[in-house]
């Protein structure tokens, strides 16, 4: 039996693409045996690892306030606690977790390197990896404090190497233009610089997947766009199956 790897990277709401890939790959009969997922990615990968279906974690997704920001409590308090907006992963996943198949990857802000968790508690390890560094405190755990894994490496391949036969990646964030809009706060030009370090870096290895699935077409939909996500779904399922129907699997 082959061992199919998929890694998913974050993006908020665009994240929701990486669900347009899972869902063509079922429909070909192939069922990845390892994740790594990275933030809203990461979300992802544990839910789908946990055995939720495509449509359950959809309806999750839309559910659920993880995929957005409460700028009013940011506005009252500065920054926020990770239990502001992921707290209810208590209703979904369990507290611990030991695997072979599932990797979440972390940043130290105090070594400056990424984390990769396969095992420990799970629900503090995700809230780690999606805590936005300019929204959220960092996350005290395993003697480190730990931020969004996007900082460092949104595109975290490196778990599935020699572990894999095939392997699938799928890259949520666009590269969209430059815009004198992203100068019209500090937050608008922190996420500009933030989406080009995370891509270029990303890009880097994208040659280390057998697949690699880079959805540029979404560029007119944004990161915080969670009223969009059945749009964004389904145009990724769209794209993926246009995309994988070239080639043999």
């Amino acid at each position: 039996m082959k061992k199919i790897g998929v890694v998913l990277s974050g993006g908020g709401a665009l994240a929701t693409a990486h669900l347009g890939l899972l869902k063509v790959l079922e429909e070909q009969n192939i069922k990845p045996t390892h994740l790594s997922g990275n933030s809203a990615g990461a979300c992802v990968a544990a839910l789908y690892n946990n055995g939720y279906s495509i449509e359950e974690i959809l309806s999750i997704m839309k559910k659920e306030d993880w995929l957005t920001v409460p700028f009013q409590k940011l506005k009252e308090q500065k920054i926020l606690s990770v239990e502001d907006m992921f707290g209810s992963f208590k209703d979904y996943l369990p507290k611990n977790f030991t695997s072979n198949s599932l990797y979440i990857a972390v940043t130290d802000i105090n070594t400056g390197k990424t984390v990769s968790y396969n095992k420990g508690e799970l629900r503090t390890i995700l809230k780690a990896s999606a805590a936005l560094s300019t929204f959220f405190k960092p996350v005290n755990y395993d003697r480190k404090n730990l931020v969004d894994s996007a900082l460092l490496d949104n595109f975290h391949v490196e778990p599935l190497i020699n572990k894999c036969d095939v392997i699938y990646g799928s890259y949520a964030i666009p590269m969209t233009s430059y815009s004198p809009m992203h100068e019209e706060n500090v937050q608008g030009l922190l996420n500009r610089l933030f989406a080009i370090n995370g891509y270029q870096r990303a890009k880097l290895k994208f040659d280390k997947c057998n697949y690699m699935i880079d959805h540029q077409y979404l560029k007119d939909f944004k990161v915080l766009d969670r009223h969009k996500i059945d749009v964004i779904y389904q145009k990724s399922y769209e794209y993926c199956k246009k995309e994988l129907s070239k080639i043999e699997v």
